[in-house]
């Protein structure tokens, strides 16, 4: 398990700020070396005037013609050569800035500020590989350069390798051992509690703050370290008596070491609690559920909606006896929660699907129904769960027809025009869906579903296929790791005759989700296209294994047939 990896996400971005890629000004535009031909000092002096007061103005158009010009005038200034690409990030052309920078390499293999600036450019353009190559270039010749260290490994453990994350961190620290985000990195990236602990009591040691002092105290009830998280959450009250989330901590470990009268003592702390027996045992019953501990946050939250009904409690009982199989019982909790508590829409959701898994599928549509014919009680969710079940029932015509009053009532909630799209293409309504899901892309042009939905819709039937290359390489774009949009973008491919292209994103779309007999069907009839029958037959093959469909097991008999006879 990784210690709090999906913190590391915002390291590199603030490192990049604080570390700052901009160069420092010189004592003049120019090197220490006399003037030669090729520098004219007073006409670049002249230019370099224009551009700072250009700039002072935010005119950078104007800024970047002075300094090219006092560029031409002296070409060794290396201010100057450090401000452009700085400009043209200010303007937006990120492309430009990265070619200046290289440019500046080209000229000075040694030039850091360029290559920092270069790699934090790269990294943000997601070229992580080029980006690593930079700072690895840096520490070449400058082996202990602290900055480009702490860079450097932070780039590596976000893009998975953490291995050599931690070697070039440990070496940071080595070098310099105050390197407060060095142990912070470290710490956030160990692999067990007990490599982490000594990283985070180092960064607090050199750099105490609330905000860590919280995490660390976290990570200590996390592993039962309770008196420990308790000193930490000490010296924060220490600092601030009236820090709320410090105290609630506090009553989390003591309730987590078996000590529930100082927990309450600690909890009584807290004014909103102090007048109102009500809150405290809410926020007890709270705090036992964060802690897993169900026995006792039922007992409590039990004696809540005795005195007063309370919704949040109602739904975390029912939550809670969901959980441990007591349907009734969570029932009953659940259908105390009115229509205008918040807590009523997510409610309706679990009642519907306890009834479902007792079997009383038609207890939970008659709720359902009763609930969207009236006003005050409708939500869009409503819609979409009672045509799930109508769906489940094979009564495709009632799914249709609860989803067209949805529509009706809400035509513009996403959820429900993406659930409508779909259930129009599956009755057959392809032409239908796509206008619908049309419908969403305007309401929303980044929904990567719907752009997957019409782009793959169009390639299956041969129109409109550069627009559907348009339309999934954005769904992508928008989530990289979907296996569906992957197979997308191999199946236009494949439509437009990019063979090759088509089979290699299809392979990448089967590692996503090896166990999905359309994507192994889809490879086949691409191999099929590209003569390779041998692999034609083994996609085909793998499609079978996982096919349930005896109507689509059929259709790649066939194939498979088709090729052995051919």
């Amino acid at each position: 398990m990784k210690i709090g990896r999906f913190k590391t996400a915002w390291l590199l971005p603030l490192i990049l700020l604080l570390l700052g890629g901009c160069a420092t000004p010189e004592s003049s535009l120019v090197t220490d070396e006399s003037p030669t031909d090729s520098q004219d000092l007073s006409c670049a002096y002249f230019y370099f005037l224009w551009g700072t007061h250009a700039e002072y103005e935010n005119e950078f158009d104007e800024a970047v013609d002075a300094y090219e010009k006092a560029l031409v005038c002296d070409p060794s200034a290396i201010y100057i050569k450090h401000k452009l690409p700085l400009l043209h990030l200010k303007k937006g052309d990120t492309a430009r800035a990265i070619k200046i920078l290289q440019e500046n390499i080209v000229d000075d293999p040694l030039d850091t500020a360029s290559r920092k600036l270069l790699a934090g450019l790269l990294a943000q353009q997601k070229e992580f590989t080029a980006a690593i190559d930079q700072y690895n270039e840096i520490l070449s010749y400058d082996p202990e350069n602290d900055q480009v260290l702490l860079r450097l490994g932070v780039l590596q453990e976000q893009t998975g390798k953490s291995q050599k994350a931690r070697r070039t961190l440990k070496k940071l620290v080595a070098i310099n051992p105050e390197s407060y985000f060095g142990y912070l990195a470290l710490a956030r990236m160990s692999d067990s509690p007990n490599e982490a602990e000594p990283y985070y009591l180092k960064a607090l040691s050199l750099n105490w703050s609330s905000e860590l002092a919280h995490e660390v105290a976290q990570f200590h009830i996390e592993q039962k370290s309770y008196d420990q998280a308790i000193k930490t959450l000490r010296e924060i009250l220490d600092q601030n008596k009236s820090e709320e989330q410090a105290r609630l901590l506090i009553v989390q470990a003591l309730l987590g070491s078996g000590r529930e009268d100082e927990a309450i003592v600690e909890l009584s702390l807290i004014p909103r609690y102090r007048s109102s027996p009500v809150q405290l045992s809410l926020a007890l019953g709270k705090l036992y559920v964060r802690l897993g501990k169900y026995d006792q946050a039922i007992a409590h939250l039990s004696a809540v909606i005795k005195v007063e009904d309370d919704s949040s409690a109602r739904y975390l009982l029912g939550v809670l006896y969901s959980e441990q199989n007591r349907l009734s019982e969570s029932l009953e909790a659940l259908e105390g929660i009115g229509a205008d508590q918040e807590e009523f829409e997510d409610s309706v959701f679990l009642r519907s699907r306890l009834l479902h898994q007792q079997e009383k599928a038609d207890d939970a549509l008659a709720m359902l129904n009763e609930y969207i014919t009236v006003s005050s009680t409708r939500r869009p969710l409503f819609y979409v769960m009672a045509a799930s079940l109508y769906r489940d029932r094979g009564q495709m015509e009632l799914a249709s027809a609860v989803l067209a009053s949805g529509y009706a009532n809400y035509p513009d909630n996403e959820r429900l025009l993406f659930e409508y799209g779909l259930q129009l293409e599956r009755t057959d309504r392809l032409n239908e869906a796509i206008g619908v899901m049309e419908q969403l892309l305007l309401l929303n042009p980044d929904h990567a579903e719907a752009l997957n939905f019409v782009g793959y819709s169009w390639a299956d039937t041969d129109r409109n296929l550069d627009r559907a290359l348009l339309y999934i390489e954005k769904a992508l774009e928008l989530k990289p790791e979907n296996g569906y949009i992957q197979d997308s973008l191999g199946w236009v491919h494949f439509k437009l005759g990019n063979l090759e292209r088509a089979r290699d994103e299809l392979l990448n779309a089967i590692k996503l989700l090896p166990d999905d007999p359309y994507l192994h069907d889809h490879l086949g009839d691409v191999y099929r296209a590209l003569g390779q029958r041998k692999k034609a037959i083994k996609a085909y093959r793998e499609a079978l294994k996982y096919f349930e469909d005896e109507d689509k097991k059929a259709e790649v008999e066939k194939k498979i047939d088709a090729l052995r006879n051919s």
